[in-house]
């Protein structure tokens, strides 16, 4: 994910190509889908008409590919836009992004490449350091895609040692930071070269005698990761 004037920019791969797309190309290609119109669907993204056309020019350009379908009327006008099997695809990948960013707004993330692939199982796997991370294979990913995992707060467990069970991932880390959130403990745990933030409550926090610099175990089941490609 970058961030540009106009917000966030979320990166999506199709085929060989990366497309950098932020709210307002979103949107803009969204209101065209409804309007029918580059005309009016840049009235009502409020932006200008040029600045339309030059966003539509740059992601062609950027996909090599036409995402705006556009039909000249007769004298009395009529034309019509319409966005390509390209165009509508970039509203869906966008659209997976979005919901999945909105879902796990504060959320951890891990970005890593992924380096192998088990398509038996149904898993993928990154490493975090020189940890194995494994994750749940949904969508299409191969070997060498760049991902972004999400792990929500509360999705993590905190152990004082290794435990045998259904956690896939576990990790040591140490405990750098502490504070009371939303009636919850938020811990600031070093992992790696990374820091990963976690939601107990006090009482586990009293019970496991929890402190700045405590080293202490953490883990995670694959199944509670969301993945997207960046």
């Amino acid at each position: 994910m970058n961030r540009s004037k106009d917000g966030p920019q979320y990166r999506l791969k199709f085929d060989d190509s990366i497309l950098l797309i932020d709210k307002k190309k979103f949107t803009l290609l969204k209101f065209i889908d409804e309007c029918g119109s580059i005309t009016n669907a840049s009235k009502k993204a409020d932006i200008p008409y040029r600045s339309a056309l030059k966003y539509i020019e740059d992601l062609e350009r950027e996909l090599n590919k036409s995402i705006v379908s556009t039909q000249r009327g007769g004298k009395g006008g009529g034309g019509e836009s319409k966005l390509t099997s390209e165009g509508k695809a970039i509203l869906k990948e966008y659209r997976k992004v979005e919901s999945i960013l909105k879902m796990h707004a504060d959320v951890n993330e891990i970005e890593g490449y992924i380096k192998e692939i088990d398509y038996e199982n149904k898993i993928a796997i990154i490493y975090l350091g020189e940890k194995k991370v494994i994750l749940p294979l949904r969508g299409n990913f191969k070997v060498g895609d760049r991902a972004l995992v999400l792990i929500s707060p509360e999705d993590i467990f905190v152990m004082l040692k290794p435990q045998e069970s259904s956690v896939r991932n576990i990790f040591p880390g140490k405990i750098i930071g502490m504070e009371l959130k939303n009636h919850l403990v938020r811990l600031n745990v070093a992992v790696e070269d990374i820091t990963l933030f976690v939601d107990i409550t006090e009482y586990a926090r009293e019970q496991l005698d929890l402190h700045l610099g405590k080293d202490i175990y953490i883990g995670f089941k694959a199944a509670a990761l969301a993945m997207v490609k960046i």
